[in-house]
């Protein structure tokens, strides 16, 4: 006489729920070998090797829809060529998530630099060069061609990149850094890029930060705080016998992420400097 399983039975030897069942019978997936008068399921033994490749496939993430397509084709073939579009997808899967890992990661050193930063510190030291793709000169923060030079590109970096956890900046000319507020002079946005991605863009979006010595310090958007910044940063260039050797770099580390108010903004200020020539 043929042995049968219950749900409950069956449901207990693979190791799943009994609403699992039911929905496999639902859409046709996995059905009973028999229903009694009751409506109570029934499996036979042999449905259990069918029910492990169902498993085992949902293992391995196929979906449903394919595990159903799939056990309607097996053999050798297309079981192989599903195996490796299924590996497909899960190596796509993984650039993903090791994209999200590394933007997590660089957020993570980011914001871990907030809570240890110094606005009464300036530091002169050796800094690595770094590549950014860049926009449009622009004149002035307020008028409307700014906006419409930041959503052109905005719009042109890809959202990888863009929300990659490195901080966004601004690159103003160096002659400016003399004037009464430099950080007023017209300037241009700009987003570290990783060297593996900068062949995504267009040669002439992409500027390097040259390696070298740079007098760096953080200071907060606000007017007293340029002010005092600017200050403080041409007197250490003249004690320490210092003159500028470039254009000047500003990377907004604290955004609206963690703070609502756009008056406590931290941006690290680099400028590249050189000895001064003795006359």
């Amino acid at each position: 006489m043929k042995r049968y399983l219950t749900i409950s039975e069956m449901a207990k030897s693979a190791g799943i729920s009994r609403r699992t069942l039911i929905y496999y019978d639902q859409i046709d997936l996995f059905k009973p070998a028999k229903v009694g008068e009751n409506g109570y399921r029934y499996y036979g033994i042999d449905q259990y090797f069918e029910l492990d490749v169902i498993l085992l496939l949902k293992n391995l993430d196929v979906s449903l829809e394919d595990i159903h397509i799939f056990l309607k084709n097996r053999n050798v073939d297309y079981v192989l060529d599903g195996f490796m579009r299924q590996k497909q997808k899960v190596d796509d899967q993984i650039k993903k998530l090791n994209i999200i890992r590394g933007s997590l990661d660089s957020y993570i050193e980011r914001y871990t630099t907030l809570k240890n930063f110094d606005l009464e510190s300036i530091t002169h030291s050796y800094r690595e060069a770094e590549s950014f793709v860049i926009s449009d000169t622009i004149e002035s923060y307020d008028d409307f061609d700014s906006v419409e030079i930041y959503g052109r590109f905005y719009n042109s970096v890809d959202s990888s990149d863009l929300f990659s956890g490195y901080p966004i900046g601004f690159l103003v000319d160096g002659s400016a850094f003399y004037q009464e507020n430099f950080h007023a002079a017209p300037y241009r946005a700009l987003i570290k890029i990783p060297e593996d991605r900068l062949h995504f863009y267009q040669q002439q979006r992409v500027v390097r930060r040259p390696a070298g010595d740079y007098v760096s310090g953080f200071m907060k958007d606000e007017i007293h705080h340029i002010n005092t910044f600017n200050n403080r940063f041409r007197n250490y260039l003249k004690e320490h016998q210092l003159e500028l050797n470039g254009d000047i770099w500003e990377l907004l580390w604290q955004d609206e992420t963690t703070s609502e108010q756009p008056e406590d903004q931290v941006f690290e200020v680099l400028i590249p400097v050189k000895r001064k020539e003795r006359d």
